[in-house]
């Protein structure tokens, strides 16, 4: 199974693992079950969006609550609202729930919660809901290059 993040992490020389799982999975919970990982080593991705409508993504932990004020003094605005299925498919070029934090359709600022650095290995999406990669944790920050905030609850 190959897809356009398996490529990048390929062309980088990134290890991974693919985790294929056995029906399409839109949650974390759904997707720690089936690829048999702890779900606090997901990594679920939020598209938030302003007033002036500027996107933002949120990256944290699949066991976590994104706090959405936090976010809000982070990137300097009054007000973030989550975005809407279309808006992601729109912005990001992915289907929601099936959001990886990397080859994002446009260029916005994207945000990790502080405790990803802690993490040793850190399971993404593969752009598709039929599968999840397993790679270093600080692999993935190097290739987002994110700002960093306490931005989980």
């Amino acid at each position: 199974m190959r897809t356009k993040i398996t490529e990048l992490l390929e062309s980088k020389k990134i290890a991974f693992k693919l985790l294929p799982c056995s029906k399409p999975v839109f949650t974390c919970e759904e997707a720690a079950q089936q690829r048999g990982i702890s779900i606090n080593e997901m990594i679920k991705c939020i598209l938030l969006v302003d007033k002036d409508k500027k996107y933002f993504l949120a990256c944290l932990q699949g066991n976590k609550q994104l706090d959405s004020n936090k976010v809000r003094e982070i990137v300097n605005c009054k007000r973030l609202s989550f975005s809407s299925k279309e808006e992601i498919q729109e912005i990001l070029g992915y289907t929601m729930g099936a959001v990886p934090p990397l080859l994002l359709k446009n260029q916005i600022p994207i945000i990790f919660d502080t405790e990803i650095k802690s993490l040793n290995n850190c399971n993404i999406c593969a752009g598709i809901p039929d599968a999840g990669l397993e790679l270093k944790a600080s692999d993935l920050i190097s290739l987002v290059n994110p700002l960093f905030g306490n931005i989980g609850k």
